[in-house]
């Protein structure tokens, strides 16, 4: 007889999800979309593959940086393995459903594959569910979906989190006014990157220590902001954030919201700002969002669950397993929705033998109740 080697080796970043694993993620990823369909989001499905995109002029396509390219045979064209689904969504938004009317609530769920790696981080193979509302004032958008998103972290179990935000606009603002790449720069470059307002002397750039020091919670940076002169499109952009979350915590007075003005460079591919959400129980970082520019140059608003972290973070209750033995028929029986029902197809079997063998806590008899397994 041939002996075959199975080879299970793949590349560093891809993985397998066994059953218990899988089952989490597809109970987590249906309480979340559920919700949000609930409250008006449609779903769509966009392609693992396209052509590449140098047309487009919306914020997110920076995002395809991260992608796999291939060329295709026939045509010698470059194709794009999708490396998240957010750039898609507000692709499809100023094309096909341009027509439609706004504001427009979008949903999608689906696999992204990104050809880098995260410091420490290796995963490259990644779940993602998300939501966008295009067409709509920024203010109520940003109210809309942090509140769903809060909302859906609950019945996940996840209760003690906290968002952190972040201005994108002022980085690119200050770097198009002193040209961070310029040698005579190099000293402001290093403290916006080591977040040090001590290296930085020139009274003219004073400002600039005041962003680095806008970290925190939220009160502080307000408090930060009252100490110091801003150029005045910069003294604008921190104006409207803060009455942004004002909004935003004006029914959830108790939320956690940090601030880390100049980490910009990490959100370029959002607009004026973007956030980060953290479960405070273990420091993982769960979503991310931000409001962006479609094609059509539409504002939009968008935020991702990293279904992978959300696993991590939460202690999903399970469906109780009932075994049912060859001789019983349980078609016509009332079966409550929590019980998974896990049927004998073989006859004459020992049935608490078997029972324990499937991980069955109950067995199922013919008068339709339950017996716990010894």
């Amino acid at each position: 007889m041939k002996s075959f080697f199975i080879n299970d080796l793949l590349p560093e970043g891809f993985k397998v999800l066994l059953p218990e694993e899988a089952h989490k993620e597809d109970q987590i990823s249906r309480v979340i979309l559920d919700l949000f369909f609930k409250n008006g989001y449609n779903l769509v499905k966009t392609p693992m593959i396209e052509y590449e995109d140098n047309i487009s002029q919306n914020t997110l396509k920076t995002i395809h940086n991260h992608s796999f390219l291939f060329m295709e045979p026939e045509t010698k064209k470059i194709l794009v393995l999708r490396s998240d689904i957010t750039a898609q969504v507000a692709k499809l938004a100023s094309t096909k459903l341009e027509h439609y009317n706004r504001p427009l609530r979008l949903a999608y769920s689906g696999e992204v594959i990104r050809n880098f790696k995260e410091n420490y981080k290796s995963e490259r193979q990644l779940r993602q569910i998300g939501f966008e509302l295009i067409g709509g004032p920024t203010a109520s958008s940003i109210v809309e979906i942090l509140n769903l998103t809060i909302k859906s972290l609950l019945l996940i179990n996840i209760k003690n989190i906290t968002i952190d935000f972040s201005l994108p606009a002022i980085f690119r603002l200050i770097d198009k006014k002193l040209n961070l790449k310029s040698k005579s720069n190099q000293n402001i470059k290093k403290a916006l990157n080591n977040k040090d307002p001590n290296i930085i002397k020139e009274k003219k750039y004073n400002y600039i220590n005041g962003l680095i020091l806008m970290t925190g919670t939220v009160e502080e940076a307000q408090k930060c902001f009252k100490k110091f002169k801003f150029p005045s499109d910069i003294k604008i952009l921190l104006s409207q954030f803060f009455k942004l979350i004002s909004l935003i915590k004006k029914n959830k007075k108790d939320l956690s919201i940090t601030v880390d003005i100049t980490e910009g460079s990490s959100f370029l591919e959002y607009n004026n700002f973007g956030f980060k959400i953290y479960n405070k129980d273990n420091a993982k970082h769960i979503a991310i969002g931000g409001d962006y520019k479609s094609n059509n140059n539409e504002l939009g608003l968008g935020m991702t669950f990293l279904i992978s972290q959300l696993i991590v973070s939460t202690n999903y209750k399970k469906n109780l397993r009932v075994y049912v033995p060859y001789n019983i028929d349980s078609d016509n029986m009332k079966i409550k929705k929590n019980i998974v029902l896990v049927k004998e197809l073989y006859p004459r079997k020992n049935i608490v033998l078997e029972a324990n063998k499937q991980n069955c806590k109950f067995i199922l008899n013919a008068n339709g109740k339950l017996k716990k397994v010894n």
